[in-house]
């Protein structure tokens, strides 16, 4: 992909004779962060509670590395770049363009016969997807997490490391205290425990078949995950479902482009109320089918 990259419809290696090196194109890729939501924290409850009726997306810093035969060529891109703010990057390879202004130089190393830079640019507006039917048609392992009701599978998103951060429990909120010089410790308010809201990072794949199914599945999971309102992250492991809401997407990786076309990355999901139950032990058949009492409405509970 190193000769497709379109910046206001010139071929950057025919004009500028700069390539985009390997990884160059992730930040692409990445969905803008959400701007942080009005919240309240109540100190007698779990949790906070957050105003999600209109969730807005933060601009977007993006980093491309390229590589030049020469100082010049590189100084003749950066000029270009520095001519006007506003320029639209086109890949094909990927399908899309974006709006986009040169922020800042952050990375330059000249050789002898080349020159490896990194340029930083600001997506100012960045475009809100749109939900829609999306089918990733590749197989992909069961999934044990469901958004809203809807296994996170169907818009071809797979999670592979998550239980050691989901699975921990939140700090506990600090209750009224006092600390008096005369006497050891402090005098604690221990009638009640409550829980802080907590932050847990999914590593996850996006895996479709082809380029237009990819982000057809992008555009529905994050314009899904963004709705206005809570979402609920249902956790097949432990039975139970946590209000959530988005906050970012990082260290995103395209491994393939061909098919099936997969990217990396990490989803940060902020639970506004999270706290580990018990479980609950019901008596069931062999096939699985819970037993319940003569009345018909109640299960039979094995603690």
């Amino acid at each position: 992909m190193n000769n497709n990259l379109y910046i206001d419809d010139l071929n950057v290696l025919g004009r500028f004779g700069c390539r985009v090196t390997r990884g160059g194109y992730n930040d692409l890729l990445a969905f803008p962060a959400m701007k942080a939501p009005e919240r309240n924290d109540w100190p007698e409850e779990d949790g906070i509670e957050v105003d999600l009726s209109d969730p807005k997306l933060q601009p977007r810093e993006i980093a491309i590395s390229f590589l030049s035969d020469s100082n010049s060529q590189a100084s003749d891109l950066i000029a270009y770049l520095s001519d006007k703010g506003l320029h639209t990057f086109r890949v094909p390879a990927l399908g899309r363009e974006w709006q986009l202004r040169l922020a800042d130089h952050p990375g330059n190393r000249v050789y002898p016969s080349a020159t490896s830079f990194t340029l930083k640019f600001v997506e100012d507006l960045p475009v809100r997807p749109t939900a829609g039917v999306c089918d990733p048609d590749v197989w992909l392992p069961e999934s044990r997490y469901k958004l809203d009701g809807k296994p996170i599978g169907r818009y071809g998103v797979y999670v592979y490391e998550s239980r050691n951060a989901l699975l921990r429990n939140p700090a506990a909120k600090v209750n009224l205290q006092r600390k008096i010089a005369s006497i050891d410790g402090q005098i604690y308010d221990a009638e009640h425990l409550v829980f802080q809201p907590k932050e847990v990072t999914f590593k996850c794949f996006l895996k479709t078949i082809r380029k237009d199914a990819f982000w057809q599945c992008w555009d529905s999971f994050f314009a899904d995950l963004i709705a206005p309102g809570e979402r609920r992250l249902f956790v097949e492991e432990i039975g139970k479902s946590y209000p959530c809401y988005y906050k970012k997407m990082s260290n995103c990786k395209l491994l393939t482009l061909g098919e099936p076309m997969v990217m990396q990355f990490d989803l940060t999901l902020v639970f506004t109320s999270f706290r580990l139950f018990e479980t609950d032990y019901f008596l069931a058949t062999e096939d699985d089918m819970f037993i319940v009492t003569e009345d018909g409405l109640n299960f039979i509970d094995m603690k």
